[in-house]
């Protein structure tokens, strides 16, 4: 079958090509694979960002919009505390002063 040593190192030689071919093939599947799962995972990072921006944009919104109703509001509260507060401030101050009025003119009416 093998005449000569070098018929040997052919055999030898072709049977090692072959399994480091083999093994070539693999590694490359195996680097194939992981590049797909890269792409699949940079995807779906992709998508849920895009949901996070959709949500952050939905609730800016909101709260823009709440903003400013809640000028209206806030205006509508400073008018009723005005109206309710600063008038009954303003009543009690009136009455104690012409309470002291009053008693100062007695003071000065009886000496």
């Amino acid at each position: 079958m093998f005449e000569t040593s070098k018929d040997l190192l052919f055999v030898v030689l072709s049977l090692s090509i072959f399994w480091f071919t083999i093994f070539l093939c693999w590694l490359l599947y195996q680097a194939a694979r992981t590049l797909r799962n890269i792409n699949r995972i940079s995807e779906m990072l992709i998508e849920k960002l895009e949901l996070i921006s959709e949500a952050v944009t939905f609730m800016r919104d909101k709260v823009d919009h709440l903003s400013s109703k809640m000028g209206v509001v806030s205006s509508m509260l400073s008018g009723l505390v005005e109206k309710f507060v600063v008038n009954k401030i303003s009543t009690n101050l009136e009455d104690r002063v012409s309470k002291k009025k009053t008693t100062t003119r007695k003071k000065k009416t009886k000496k």
